[in-house]
């Protein structure tokens, strides 16, 4: 038990040291050697405890995802019932709040144009963020049909990542139109839409 517990220590401190390898030099360019001087440790340690590059690129997605899914689509065991607005508000102020994560899957999404494993990872966690924000929205009886509901999932995903994106480059959010007002008005025209 106790090996166990050391082991993924171990392996938490690497994936740290990845983490700030990835940030600092790119994805493309971070090697299990610079993984290993930042944690310092040997790099045959670091290949013992997760495996080579693309194992610990596999790592990194996974990852990537539990946060994604820890806070998009697991909301805290003591919040109420959720609604559309609640994950309005976890997709435009918690999903894209973490610098570190939104700087990860920047380089993830630069491989991905050329790895196929890693495009189709992330297109499943995006797409279970969209399909939670689909069945929301069936829930509520927000829009005439899923189809339309799949658009409007898909343009609130891409607001509320574009906004963090643009963040990230040194552009402010402005105060008298944010994305999640115009996420409000996407939804608004889509509950108008259903009652037609």
């Amino acid at each position: 038990m106790a090996r166990a517990k050391i082991e993924d220590e171990r392996k938490e401190q690497i994936l740290c040291a990845f983490e700030v390898c990835v940030l600092r030099d790119g994805l493309s360019k971070t090697t299990l050697q610079n993984v290993a001087t930042e944690v310092g440790l040997p790099r045959s340690l670091v290949r013992y405890f997760v495996g080579n590059r693309s194992s610990m690129v596999e790592l990194l997605i996974g990852r990537m995802v539990e946060r994604a899914e820890g806070e998009f689509l697991k909301p805290p065991s003591d919040a109420p019932a959720s609604t559309l607005n609640d994950f309005l508000d976890m997709l435009f102020d918690r999903a894209f709040s973490n610098e570190t994560s939104n700087g990860i899957i920047g380089e993830l999404w630069y491989l991905a144009e050329r790895d196929e494993n890693i495009r189709e990872r992330l297109s499943d966690m995006y797409g279970r963020i969209t399909s939670a924000l689909v069945e929301q929205m069936t829930v509520e009886k927000i829009g005439p049909g899923k189809q339309e509901r799949e658009a409007v999932a898909l343009a609130l995903l891409s607001l509320a990542y574009g906004e963090a994106s643009f963040t990230g480059l040194g552009l402010k959010k402005t105060k008298a139109i944010s994305m999640r007002t115009m996420a409000d008005t996407l939804v608004g025209e889509l509950r108008n839409a259903a009652r037609k």
